[in-house]
């Protein structure tokens, strides 16, 4: 008999929803073998754990920061082997609030558990690129500035409430204080300023919005937007136009770059987010992990 795939889950996640959302994970075939996490961290300590049981693949059933915890447990692991043949892979079911990772590898609806599991039950497997922000490990995206001070003030209430809406409620209320100047300091370059940095691997940022454009998962850059000054409805419109008409243009508002390494400080100290979760203090540095990441997808 084959052998279970282990899934974690939070269990309280999206309050009311919770109960039916697991019940359609547990439902799913062949059915998996279930992790369900009772603390903030737990993911991690319970992925490194099965990581270390040295099985094939994790699943996390959640949104980007499930995600992002179950990575930070199988890349303790995953470090520790030379032959990446016998890292563990990671899997994930987009049952969060916020799936921008999901989506980004092929899984589009938090609604369809069905066709992500069939993906994994078949053994697809695709190597990406990994990125480390000081030691913290981050796959899809990542914010400093006022994307970060927005994740900070989305409290887990206000997602409970109103799922995604939450973070345009707490954007508005950051968009009222005075921002702080974070500086991108990269090898080669002079140094760029903003109010706002967003770090993408992939091309999708807050859902389907493809604000990474010329963003590839397996590229071995890091697509970064910066917004030079206070953020306001001009410099809005020319994310829009930039990611969906016709590209980032040279301007005294916006910059888009592409890099393998780099650094990131702020005055006054402002937050970071890795994954849709909050990060560590800065400064921070960004650069390639050691070993790529097996996904299924």
């Amino acid at each position: 008999m084959a052998e279970r795939i282990p899934v974690i889950m939070n269990p309280a996640a999206r309050s009311t929803k919770a109960a039916r959302m697991r019940a359609c994970v547990e439902a799913l075939s062949p059915a998996p073998e279930m992790h369900f996490t009772q603390y903030a961290g737990h993911a991690t300590e319970i992925a490194e754990a099965l990581a270390r049981e040295g099985r094939e693949l994790v699943v996390a059933a959640g949104g980007d920061g499930t995600v992002n915890e179950v990575l930070q447990g199988l890349c303790r692991v995953n470090a520790t082997r030379s032959d990446f043949a016998t890292h563990t892979a990671l899997g994930t079911l987009p049952a969060g609030t916020m799936n921008v990772f999901a989506y980004e590898i092929g899984f589009p609806s938090h609604r369809d558990l069905i066709n992500p599991w069939r993906v994994m039950t078949s053994g697809a497997r695709r190597d990406i690129d990994l990125w480390m922000a000081n030691e913290h490990y981050f796959v899809q995206l990542a914010g400093v500035g006022m994307d970060a001070e927005i994740v900070k003030a989305t409290t887990w209430q206000m997602k409970k409430r109103f799922g995604p809406l939450a973070y345009a409620i707490a954007a508005v209320q950051v968009l009222r204080s005075q921002l702080p100047t974070v500086t991108i300091k990269a090898p080669g370059r002079a140094d760029s300023h903003g109010c706002l940095a967003l770090i993408g691997n992939g091309r999708n940022y807050g859902g389907r919005f493809p604000l990474f454009r010329d963003a590839k998962l397996d590229d071995g850059k890091l697509d970064v937007v910066i917004v030079r000054e206070s953020f306001n409805a001009w410099h809005g419109l020319q994310v829009l136009r930039g990611a969906l008409l016709d590209g980032y243009q040279s301007s005294e508002d916006l910059e888009y770059l592409q890099l393998d390494q780099f650094t990131i400080e702020s005055a006054p100290q402002t937050a970071l987010q890795l994954d849709g979760e909050l990060g560590g203090a800065l400064p921070i540095a960004f650069r390639h992990s050691p070993f790529r990441l097996r996904v299924a997808a």
